[in-house]
C-alpha cells in the first residue's frame, strides 16, 4: 500500500520546515538542527544525507513539532502560524 503523503528529499524537507517557521540552527556531523516555532523547547533534528529522507524521519519531525501531517503537508498553516499575517 502507498501512502498519501509524497516522499521528500532533504532540501525539500529544509524548505518546508522554513516555510512554517523554523530556523536554521546548527549541523552537527551529518545531522541539522532546526528551532521548533509550534514547541520552543523541542528542537528539530533530522539527518541531511543524500537521497530522499525515510518516511519514519518525516513523521518525527511532524512529532517533534507537535503538528498533524495535514497540517505539515498543508501550506496553508504558514499563516496560522502568524508568518504571513496582515
Amino acid at each position: 500500500m502507498g501512502s498519501q503523503y509524497p516522499v521528500w528529499n532533504g532540501r525539500k524537507l529544509e524548505k518546508r520546515l522554513k516555510e512554517l517557521g523554523c530556523e536554521f540552527l546548527r549541523q552537527s556531523g551529518s545531522h541539522k538542527q532546526f528551532s521548533n516555532p509550534f514547541q520552543p523547547e523541542q528542537i528539530v533534528t533530522y539527518p541531511a544525507h543524500p537521497g530522499d529522507v525515510p518516511s519514519v524521519v518525516v513523521n518525527a519531525i511532524i512529532k517533534a513539532l507537535g503538528i498533524t501531517k495535514e497540517q505539515f503537508y498543508n501550506v496553508d498553516i504558514t499563516r496560522q502560524n502568524g508568518r504571513h499575517s496582515h
